[in-house]
């Protein structure tokens, strides 16, 4: 029986030294990427004097392009290791930034942008996987997911303020500092698998190949509904970061600006001073009642959203604290799902999988941005609370039709195929 590797203690939290690694790697990169992403649609529009449409397609294709290719570096995270493929992350990186501090032209912006969208996703798929696959005990294993959300949304918090500093004046200058910190990265992270002893990696590779893994997920009807779930969730979820503030932009008048810093404010605060609060106090609480609990305050903010006059400056800010709880209780648990749901062995690829959730960052503002352009603002936020009662409904199916899904028989049909293809060759 494998246990698990001996921890370094931070306080009272004792993790594996690998695990420690791949939490400040987040907080180091998820800051970088901060720093540059939002004022990324800032000089597109102001270097290049892009449209809107314009600009939102380049920045929306890298993450769409990361959820699909997510699913592919998943699945090599799991054939080949976990070190080479968040290896290949950091490169990627590097290289994206390194294009977009000498880029010149929109095709160098874009191209930079796309290649970094679809790092990020290729190193952090794999570090969420070693988190499952280092950590044994439920507790610490839930303990170590909520930080790692804890510390994307430090970074998410520090990295403007970072930008503002640096990137709008200089922005030559911020784009060597995330290629400086994705290399640090890389650094660290060749130098840590070296010293983790052999005996403590729990993952055992899987030579799987994606078409095999797809066969897998096919039976695995639990986890498509779960998928399900969390693409409207992401859909509906999305509204926060564009149909909202666009609402308000043409709606608030003078106030705007104020209304839209605001809020943002209170979500990122939110976030990082009621999170491990809020795990402490639902601990004793089974995934599924969590879940729930997160996405009926996502649908009560929704439509708290649209019953708010436009000028209700504190109602608008307790609106948005309801729905930052329910995000601080739902995305942790969500991960925490596929975790639970995912075979030994194939963590990488089912993380993988769930990243497809992030097409709804991409839907979400243009189904948002449809709705609210033929239905008014109000109605569209109606509709995203019954999106997210769907995504309820779909949870609570998932929960009743559990499906044991044996990675046995996906093993023997491969080990069989490689036989019959190794026979051919002779």
């Amino acid at each position: 029986m494998k246990t698990e590797a001996a921890g370094w203690r931070v306080g009272r939290v004792s993790f594996p030294p690998l695990v420690w690694i791949v939490l400040g790697g987040t907080l180091l990169t998820r800051t970088a990427f901060f720093m540059v992403w939002p004022f990324m649609a800032v000089i597109l529009a102001r270097d290049f004097s892009l449209r809107p449409s314009r600009i939102g397609s380049i920045l929306g294709s890298a993450f769409i392009a990361s959820a699909l290719l997510g699913f592919y570096s998943g699945n090599l995270s799991d054939r080949f290791g976990r070190r080479p493929v968040m290896m290949a992350g950091c490169a990627g990186a590097v290289m994206a930034y390194a294009t977009l501090a000498l880029a010149h032209t929109v095709a160098a912006y874009g191209a930079g942008a796309l290649l970094a969208g679809v790092s990020m996703t290729i190193l952090e798929l794999p570090g969420k996987a070693v988190i499952a696959d280092y950590i044994d005990d439920p507790r610490k294993r839930e303990l170590a997911f909520h930080a790692r959300y804890f510390l994307i949304n430090v970074g998410a918090a520090i990295g403007p303020l970072a930008g503002i500093l640096f990137g709008l004046s200089a922005r030559q200058t911020t784009f060597w500092m995330t290629v400086a910190a994705y290399g640090l990265f890389a650094v660290v992270i060749m130098v840590a698998f070296r010293w983790t002893p052999e005996h403590a990696h729990r993952h055992d590779r899987r030579h799987v190949s994606l078409r095999a893994v797809v066969a897998l997920l096919r039976v695995d009807h639990q986890f498509l509904l779960l998928l399900l779930a969390m693409l409207l969730v992401m859909t509906a979820y999305a509204q926060q970061g564009t149909t909202l503030i666009q609402y308000i932009a043409v709606k608030g008048g003078s106030l705007a600006v104020r209304l839209v810093t605001a809020l943002l404010m209170t979500n990122a605060i939110t976030i990082v001073l009621f999170q491990f609060p809020l795990l402490h106090a639902l601990r004793a609480y089974e995934l599924n009642v969590r879940t729930f609990i997160g996405l009926a305050l996502f649908a009560v903010a929704f439509v708290w959203y649209a019953l708010i006059p436009v000028n209700g400056l504190v109602t608008w800010i307790a609106a948005t604290w309801v729905l930052s709880v329910g995000e601080a209780i739902l995305f942790p648990t969500l991960q925490l799902q596929v975790d639970r749901l995912a075979p030994d062995g194939l963590k990488g690829s089912y993380f993988g999988a769930a990243g497809l959730a992030g097409l709804g960052f991409g839907l979400g503002p243009l189904a948002g941005g449809f709705l609210l352009e033929f239905i008014g603002g109000p109605a569209t936020f109606v509709v995203m609370a019954a999106t997210v009662g769907v995504a309820a409904l779909c949870c609570g199916f998932a929960s009743r039709h559990a499906t044991a899904v044996s990675v046995a028989p996906l093993m023997a049909d491969e080990a069989a195929r490689g036989e019959a293809s190794g026979a051919t060759e002779s």
